[in-house]
């Protein structure tokens, strides 16, 4: 389906209900204005009317069809524990509370327009603060605290990746040297040096690419070079907090915002460039808040960056494996972060169709009523592989729910008969190439940073 005239016409006529095959969201001018005299993230959830369309969205509920798994359902447990109809019981709480994915499907389609993202992730803090926490998620949030990654990695290492990145070497020396410069003149007193901004670009890895994804960062430090951006790396880099953000640790979060905003304010920098859509997002909303709405800097997704800097020297792209005459065959995969958290749906399609060889064909579920992944929220961590570590039948489902989530949004690609699913997460990468890989899938699935990689920008 278009986003032409039917596709509006669907949206006018959906305001209640399930939505027409979970294709588009409803038409925002049709839905009812929220009426409430408490702010909207704590009380929200008493304005659900139980109408069916976040069951109907719900990748979770669609494949486990247990009414605590989708946004109706929290919600009537958030009520009856509010009203004190239920008691709160640590073990029985955590399925429902954890499972969910954060993927935001739910408040794009709320007909009363509940921030359901604000509701689940207030109702995650609450549960923590009360003692309720996966076994899992404690040894999370340890690493992050201990490590400043979730992987157990160690903090000095969380640059080895420049060994094998002749730009991200550079970015890596660049950056040390201008962290003495700026010693130097602090302690020199030269405040009008310090406001010098040699670099003007500074690249926010993640913890994920760092350690785990390294073709990732490899690629984005290429990408960057072939733009002829002299950028930077931040050496003291810690992890974003989006982890803790997500999963009702927020308190443990703020100081490493603090640590990594004040890191890059020092830094001079004016634009931050991510390639991870979930730090992307994190320092979109949460980091943002933080500093009263004003960073200092400007926060770009590789996918706006690239397209801004190839707009800027009016550049062109072409992708060197295959021909015009010949082009690659692709589908896109709207991260839930990049999309439906920060509104970026049309960056990485309109560079995607600027790349000479490459041909772009949509999926049904795409942009705002895109599928998610199944990774998102913490359940990939929490839920992926416990399947033989817990035995309730409960946490076995789920699993096996996970993976039904994952094996549909690769399904829809194929109908699309894409030869690779490209994606601008790297969470989303990773999943989605797990489950194609388990299925011997032919359809490739690469992060955009890999297909930029691949292409030459010229004039």
């Amino acid at each position: 389906m278009s986003e032409g005239k039917d596709k509006k016409d669907i949206r006018n006529v959906v305001t209640t209900g399930p939505p027409v095959a979970g294709l588009v969201s409803p038409s925002r001018e049709n839905l009812i204005e929220p009426k409430t005299k408490e702010k909207e993230e704590k009380f929200g959830y008493d304005r659900c009317t139980h109408c069916g369309y976040c069951r109907h969205v719900c990748k979770v509920y669609n494949t486990s069809w247990s009414e605590t798994d989708y946004a109706g359902g929290r919600n009537r447990i958030i009520k009856a524990l509010d009203r004190k109809d239920i008691k709160f019981d640590n073990e029985e709480i955590i399925p429902s509370v954890f499972r969910c994915m954060l993927c935001g499907n739910c408040k794009v389609v709320c007909p009363v327009g509940i921030d359901t993202l604000e509701v689940f992730q207030n109702f995650r803090k609450t549960v923590v603060k009360k003692g309720a926490m996966p076994k899992k998620l404690i040894g999370l949030r340890k690493s992050i605290l201990d490590n400043n990654n979730p992987f157990l990695e160690q903090h000095t290492d969380r640059f080895n990746w420049c060994e094998g990145s002749e730009e991200g070497k550079l970015a890596y020396e660049r950056a040390k040297e201008e962290l003495a410069k700026i010693d130097n003149t602090l302690a020199a007193g030269d405040i009008e040096a310090r406001k010098q901004k040699i670099h003007k670009v500074g690249y926010f890895v993640g913890c994920t690419s760092s350690y785990r994804n390294k073709e990732l960062v490899n690629a984005t430090s290429s990408v960057l070079g072939k733009l002829g951006i002299e950028f930077v790396v931040f050496p003291e880099e810690r992890c974003c907090g989006s982890v803790l953000f997500r999963t009702g640790l927020e308190d443990d979060a703020l100081e490493l915002v603090k640590h990594n905003y004040n890191m890059i304010r020092e830094s001079g920098v004016s634009e931050v460039v991510f390639s991870c859509s979930g730090c992307f997002s994190t320092f979109t909303l949460e980091y943002t808040k933080f500093a009263g709405g004003n960073l200092g800097f400007d926060l770009l997704h590789l996918t706006q960056y690239a397209l801004k800097i190839v707009k800027e020297k009016n550049l062109k792209i072409r992708y060197t494996k295959r021909t015009k005459e010949d082009p690659l065959l692709i589908t896109y995969h709207d991260p839930c972060h990049l999309g439906r958290y920060c509104g970026v749906y049309e960056e990485p399609r309109e560079l995607l169709r600027m790349i000479e060889g490459i041909k772009l064909f949509e999926m049904k579920h795409n942009r705002d009523m895109s599928w998610c992944c199944g990774a998102g929220g913490g359940v990939k961590a929490l839920y992926g592989d416990i399947a033989g570590e817990i035995g309730r039948d409960r946490i076995n489902e789920t699993r096996t729910c996970m993976v039904r989530i994952r094996e549909d949004r690769l399904k829809e690609a194929l109908e699309t008969n894409a030869e690779a699913l490209v994606s601008s997460c790297v969470f989303c990468k990773n999943n989605l190439f797990q489950v194609a890989n388990e299925d011997n899938s032919l359809i490739k699935v690469i992060d955009i940073s890999q297909l930029l990689d691949d292409c030459e920008f010229y004039q």
